[in-house]
């Protein structure tokens, strides 16, 4: 059997990040002035970022996710009023029907 080689061969990148962001920027930049052209640019000690359509729709999906309470209070109440006047009702069929599709994979 050969022996396995634990020395990993890695080589650096030609550009590194800062460099390629730098060089993307340069080919923004509109000539004879230091201002890029996408309006999404936020510029801080002489950095930019330009963020896509994309992002900026997720940033947005994230923060109102980030908004939104981890725990139903009200449904939370509902369900402890119920079970305090007995009134709550199991339904076990929907429970072992969800169990059995969550080890299908159906979700």
């Amino acid at each position: 059997m050969k022996p396995i080689d634990n020395n990993m061969d890695i080589k650096p990148p030609g550009l590194d990040l800062n460099q390629a962001a730098a060089q993307a920027n340069r080919m923004q930049e509109k000539p004879g002035s230091n201002q890029v052209q996408s309006p999404n640019v936020s510029n801080v000690d002489g950095d930019s970022v330009t963020l896509t359509r994309t992002a900026e729709e997720i940033l947005r999906l994230e923060e109102n996710l980030a908004n939104i309470p981890d725990i139903d209070n009200i449904r939370v109440s509902a369900i402890k009023d119920s079970i305090a006047r007995g009134d709550y009702q199991i339904d076990t069929v929907k429970i072992v029907d969800s169990l059995i599709n969550i080890e299908k994979g159906n979700r």
